[in-house]
C-alpha cells in the first residue's frame, strides 16, 4: 500500500531492531502538525502504509481524509516498544504539544519514568486484583474488534516459537468452547487512553478466532510507563493460572533496566528492591530467586565485555534473515553448499539442507555438492567462548554422513559470521 500524502520522508533505520516508530504529520498550508508512536503487528512493517494514525482530533482527520495531498508525512525514529513510548514523551512534553495551538496532540503521551523506583505494593496489589473475581476493579464485557483497534500496547509482536504455542493453544479453546470463557484482559486507563498491560496473547488468540466478546479488566491509577511495564510482568507471574508465564529473562532484563538508569545500585541484585522486585513481578521464590539474579549479573557482564562504541549482533533477529541468507548464497559455489547455524548446533538440519540441496541439483542434471562451509553466529559473545572451548564432534558426523554417501575426500569448515555492529545512540 502506498502512501497517498504530498510528501513522505522515511529515516535510515540503520540495523536497529524496528519493533516501534515514531511518526510525524505536517499540515503545510496551516503548519499545523500531530506526533505518535506506533507498535507493529506481526508481519507488519513501518513502510508498508498500513497505520496511519490513532488520532481522535476531528479537523485532523477531516483534513487528512479530504486533502492528503497537503499533508508531509515523516518517520523520524525506530526503535523498541520502551525506546519509543519514551521518546514520544520526551518529544511532546519539550514541544509542549498539549498546549501548542498549532499541534493537534491533545496531550503529551505517557509518563515513562519518574526518579522513583516503580511502586511494588501498588502493582502486587494490581497484580493480584486483576485475578479476583471479588476485587473492586470494574470488569465489563467489551467487543474484541473494538479492543484491538483501539489500544495501546506494550508488546505488540509475537515473534517467538512459545509466543506462537500460546497463542494457538488459547485460539484453540477459544474455537472448541465458540467463546473466550475463562480469559479476560488487563488495560489501565490513562489520560483518555487504554492501554493494555495484561493478556496480549489472549487478544491476539479471540481476534484470530474471531470470537466477539471478552471480558476487561480495567484499572484506573497514575501509573508511568515503567510501572505498566512492571505490572505487565507480574500479571505473568507463577500463580495458579494458565497462561504463559514470566521468565528469568524478562525479570533479570528488567533489573537491569533498572540498574542502568542508576535506580538500582547494587550490581549484585541482592539488595532488598531487587529482591521483592523478584518476588512480585516473577512471582518467583526459593532457588528461583538467585537464578534471576545471575542472570541479571551475566547481561552486565556481557555488555561490558562489548568493544568500545560496538554492540554484539544478533542475528537470531527476523530483520537478519535475508541479510544472513545472502551471505551464506555468496560463499556457495558448485563445488560448496554454505549454510548458518547457532551454537544450538543442528547436526541433522545440515544434512537435510544438502540432501534437499542434491535432490535439486540431481534433477536438473549436476552433480551433488561435496563440500559444505557452515556460517556461525552465537546469542552473546560468552555463548561463543563458551561453544568454542569444547571440541567440534558436528564437523566429524557431517564428514562421515557425506563419506557414507559416496562423497570422496568431502571438506566441513566453519567461519564466524561478523559479530560486531556498530552502536546506535
Amino acid at each position: 500500500m502506498s502512501y497517498p500524502f504530498g510528501e513522505v520522508v522515511f529515516a535510515e533505520a540503520g540495523d536497529r531492531s524496528v519493533a516501534a516508530f515514531i511518526y510525524k504529520f505536517l499540515h503545510v498550508p496551516t503548519g499545523k502538525w500531530y506526533l505518535g508512536m506506533h507498535g507493529l503487528k506481526e508481519n507488519e512493517a513501518p513502510w508498508d502504509g498500513t497505520y496511519w494514525n490513532s488520532s481522535t482530533a476531528k479537523e485532523f482527520l477531516e483534513l487528512l481524509e479530504t486533502e492528503p495531498e497537503n499533508f508531509k508525512y515523516s518517520i523520524t525514529h525506530y526503535g523498541s516498544m520502551q525506546e519509543m513510548f519514551k521518546l514520544e514523551n520526551e518529544t511532546l512534553t519539550k514541544l509542549d504539544a498539549a498546549a501548542d495551538p498549532l499541534s493537534w496532540n491533545k496531550w503529551n503521551g505517557f509518563v515513562y519514568e519518574t526518579p522513583e523506583l516503580p511502586r511494588l505494593d501498588l502493582i502486587d496489589e494490581l497484580a493480584s486484583d486483576a485475578y479476583d473475581k471479588k476485587s473492586g476493579l470494574e470488569r465489563t464485557i467489551e467487543k474484541v474488534e473494538d479492543l484491538y483497534n483501539d489500544i495501546v500496547r506494550l508488546q505488540v509482536r509475537f515473534s517467538t516459537e512459545l509466543s506462537h504455542k500460546k497463542i494457538s493453544e488459547y485460539r484453540n479453546e477459544m474455537n472448541a468452547n465458540n467463546s473466550t470463557k475463562g480469559f479476560t484482559i488487563t488495560i489501565v486507563r490513562r489520560d483518555g487512553k487504554k492501554v493494555l498491560v495484561g493478556g496480549n496473547h489472549t487478544l491476539e488468540s479471540a481476534h484470530l478466532s474471531k470470537c466477539k466478546y471478552i471480558e476487561v479488566v480495567w484499572i484506573d491509577e497514575d501509573l508511568t510507563m515503567e510501572e505498566m511495564h512492571s505490572l505487565g510482568t507480574a500479571l505473568n507471574r507463577k500463580i495458579e493460572v494458565v497462561r504463559m508465564t514470566t521468565a528469568f529473562e524478562d525479570c533479570a532484563n528488567d533489573l537491569v533496566t533498572l540498574f542502568y538508569a542508576k535506580k538500582i545500585t547494587d550490581d549484585t541484585f541482592k539488595d532488598a528492591y531487587s529482591t521483592k522486585y523478584i518476588k512480585v513481578t516473577g512471582g518467583f521464590k526459593g532457588n528461583e530467586i538467585p537464578a534471576v539474579r545471575k542472570i541479571a549479573k551475566e547481561v552486565i557482564a556481557e555488555k561490558t565485555s562489548w568493544k568500545k562504541g560496538q554492540k554484539w549482533i544478533n542475528w537470531k533477529l527476523k530483520k537478519r534473515e535475508t541479510e544472513k541468507a545472502n551471505l551464506a548464497n555468496a560463499l556457495t559455489t558448485d563445488n560448496c553448499l554454505c549454510l548458518t547455524q547457532s551454537a544450538t548446533f543442528r547436526t541433522d538440519r545440515v544434512i537435510e539442507a544438502w540432501i534437499k540441496d542434491s535432490k535439486a541439483r540431481k534433477s536438473m542434471g549436476m552433480e551433488p555438492r561435496p563440500n559444505i562451509t557452515i556460517l556461525m553466529h552465537y546469542a552473546t559473545k560468552k555463548v561463543m567462548t563458551e561453544y568454542n572451548s569444547t571440541p567440534n564432534e558436528h564437523e566429524f558426523i557431517v564428514t562421515s554422513f557425506l563419506k557414507g554417501v559416496c562423497m570422496e575426500n568431502p571438506i566441513i569448515s566453519f567461519k564466524d559470521l561478523p559479530m560486531w555492529e556498530d552502536m546506535v545512540s
